[in-house]
């Protein structure tokens, strides 16, 4: 006579709601706007607290000084962002436009951050690096 088991009961997955986004995606803005202060960009602020309209308009971070060349979406979710879509939707020069995505991973019962890249406009990256090889003085033929 075979003894009857229990079947294993996995641990339900915990839900994440809609504050639990919004507080991620918060924390996330700040880490960014602290890392841009911190090489020099010193009037970076999030559009949170800076601006409704640009935080409308798809940009999380906003320079007060003017001096960051770049308007920035950030994004940390588990999907590669729509890049092309998101653009779309904001009115800032597609050139200058980019995205800082910090890719999500489930690990167990937690969700963490495995990498982060940059998309932005091909002709802007090439001026990026044009710029930074006159800067450094660099004759790459």
């Amino acid at each position: 006579m075979k003894k009857k088991t229990k079947p294993v009961q996995s641990e339900p997955q915990k839900k994440r709601n809609g504050s639990y986004s919004k507080n991620k995606g918060n924390r996330y803005e700040q880490k960014i706007a602290r890392e841009l202060r911190e090489i020099g960009f010193t009037g970076v602020k999030t559009s949170r607290t800076e601006s409704k309209e640009a935080d409308n308009n798809k940009i999380d971070i906003v320079d007060t000084n003017k001096q960051l060349p770049v308007n920035i979406q950030l994004k940390k979710t588990q999907s590669i962002p729509s890049y092309f879509k998101i653009r779309e939707e904001s009115t800032v020069d597609p050139k200058t436009f980019c995205i800082i995505w910090a890719k999500q991973e489930k690990k167990e019962k937690n969700i963490c951050t495995v990498g982060e890249v940059v998309m932005l406009d091909k002709e802007f990256f090439y001026e990026l690096l044009k710029t930074y090889n006159e800067r450094n003085n660099r004759n790459v033929q």
